[in-house]
């Protein structure tokens, strides 16, 4: 995975970016193997050859190490999966070249510490196999740290190893530098990998996420729509009742309005507002129009609306139902209408 060109980054390390190595005596002067030790001292610092001076045309500034800087180099430490580890003559470094495996002399639980005059510390060192014993008779006496540091300011980026040693100082020093640089782009490239794995996980897991929620809401809709539907039966229901009722009830009012006609209708024939001849003509009229007409028309009388007269002829004398009607709008009798029709003639 290709690297950021950084002045602080851990990555493919660029020409900002170089790496450090510094030794310090174990102490053994309780007869114990050490669970402390001293692995960087305050800045600025340099290495008994005049390190890091010029590297690769580029002029280095002194190393440099303080409160601050220490904070952010055992920040870092702290936030590590990994124990840091305490290999033999920096194995770790150099097993991809030899071949050899490699074994952990101890172990640093990330746990870091400034002392302020004194530098950087490791502390809760746990020492693997014989390696206490090979301490306590100086078989090995010094402890060289491998760290990643800034070449234009010279600051400490990080503690990249620690190796058990009896070369002090800077012997090879170039040779391991680049082990380290290898082991660094290694090293960055798996963490740029897992960070990368990570993201997908966490954008998995909201993905998972969202699909849940879309499926609530699906589920949700779906109610809804349920609900709409029953809603919307319901409603069809109710209308459909409502318009039955509603024709019961027009039909009603009609079959009422039929029965007020017909007995309005003989009524009228009974007392004389109509004759037997205008039954067709009223039928054929609205209750309103009909009980108009009756209102304004007065009855004859009943010798006047018999059927026939006594001698046997017709007793409408001839008229239809329009001419009997004005008879009766008129309260004249038909004997009347017609003679008044003749004496106009």
């Amino acid at each position: 995975m290709p690297q950021k060109t950084s002045t602080t980054a851990i990555g493919a390390l660029t020409a900002m970016t170089a790496i450090g190595a510094l030794s310090f005596e174990l102490m053994t002067g309780t007869g114990d193997a050490p669970t402390e030790a001293h692995l960087l001292p305050p800045g600025p610092f340099r290495a008994m050859d005049g390190r890091p001076g010029n590297m690769d045309g580029v002029q280095c500034q002194d190393w440099q190490l303080n409160a601050a800087i220490a904070a952010r180099v055992i920040a870092l430490a702290s936030s590590r999966k990994n124990d840091i580890l305490i290999d033999f003559e920096h194995q770790s470094l150099r097993s991809a070249d030899n071949g050899k495996r490699v074994e952990a002399a101890g172990w640093i639980p990330r746990t870091l510490e400034w002392r302020e005059g004194k530098g950087l510390y490791a502390l809760n060192i746990s020492w693997v196999g014989d390696t206490a014993s090979l301490i306590v008779s100086k078989k090995y006496r010094y402890l060289s740290a491998i760290f990643l540091f800034d070449v234009l300011t010279g600051e400490v980026l990080e503690i990249l190893s620690v190796g058990l040693t009896n070369t002090p100082g800077l012997d090879g020093l170039d040779a391991l530098a680049d082990l380290a640089r290898k082991q660094s782009a290694i090293s960055t490239e798996k963490e740029a990998d897992m960070a990368d794995q990570t993201q997908v996980t966490a954008l998995t897991s909201e993905r998972d996420g969202l699909k849940t929620q879309v499926a609530a809401l699906t589920t949700e809709r779906d109610g809804l729509s349920a609900k709409v539907a029953a809603l919307t039966a319901e409603r069809d229901a109710q209308k459909t009742k409502l318009d039955s009722l509603e024709q019961e009830k027009a039909d009603a009012a009609l079959a009422s309005e039929k029965a007020k006609h017909a007995e309005l209708l003989t009524a009228a024939l009974s007392d004389g507002r109509l004759v037997p001849a205008q039954k067709p003509w009223a039928e054929k009229q609205s209750l309103a129009a009909l009980t108009e007409y009756l209102d304004a028309t007065k009855p004859l009388p009943i010798t006047q609306t018999q059927a026939e007269r006594k001698d046997g002829k017709d007793g409408n004398h001839g008229l239809d139902a329009e001419a009997l009607a004005w008879c009766n709008r008129m309260g004249v009798t038909p004997d009347q209408y017609v003679e008044a029709k003749k004496s106009q003639s």
